[in-house]
């Protein structure tokens, strides 16, 4: 009976939101895209690339990471397209590496506007992720406040350059 309730929860699950995220790794860096369900996240896999994509940072960084998506280097796992139209059982299954991330497994979060990006931290139990991301700062800010709550800290820069604390 338990089969049958996880595979109706998984027919259900519906992806309310998604964006792509940068993460840096030991050699080079990862793309990957966020989903948001009501429970969770699911962070899977674009591209990775070697170790001279994270060479440069700031905006050259940026710059070169969106150029290197251009022209297609690093290995690609599956279109952001495609990712778009599955479920996220679906998306999980897609490539060994995708994973989830349980809201309440999450301890605390904080999304942290910057000049020309957006910086997403998560620590859970087991792990502390980092993300960077263009996508607007307040569609961020809404679809992971709406999964986290109160365990999200959300830092915005003021008009005077001064961090001020939304939540």
């Amino acid at each position: 009976m338990s089969h049958y309730i996880d595979e109706a929860h998984r027919t259900s699950e519906v992806v309310l939101g998604e964006f792509p995220v940068s993460a840096r790794l030991a050699m080079g860096s990862d793309r990957l895209r966020l989903f948001f369900t009501r429970t969770r996240i699911i962070a899977a896999h674009e591209s990775k690339s070697g170790a001279g994509a994270v060479a440069a940072t700031g905006f050259l960084g940026a710059m070169g990471s969106a150029l290197s998506g251009i022209f297609g280097r690093g290995k690609r796992s599956v279109g952001s397209g495609e990712l778009e139209t599955l479920v996220p059982s679906e998306i999980l299954r897609r490539n060994r590496d995708n994973f989830a991330i349980a809201a309440d497994e999450v301890v605390s979060a904080e999304l942290v506007e910057e000049e020309l990006q957006s910086v997403i931290r998560i620590l859970t139990g087991d792990e502390k992720l980092e993300f960077r991301t263009g996508r607007h700062f307040d569609y961020v800010a809404s679809l992971m406040g709406d999964l986290l709550g109160k365990k999200l800290t959300v830092r915005r820069v003021g008009r005077d350059g001064s961090g001020v604390e939304d939540r």
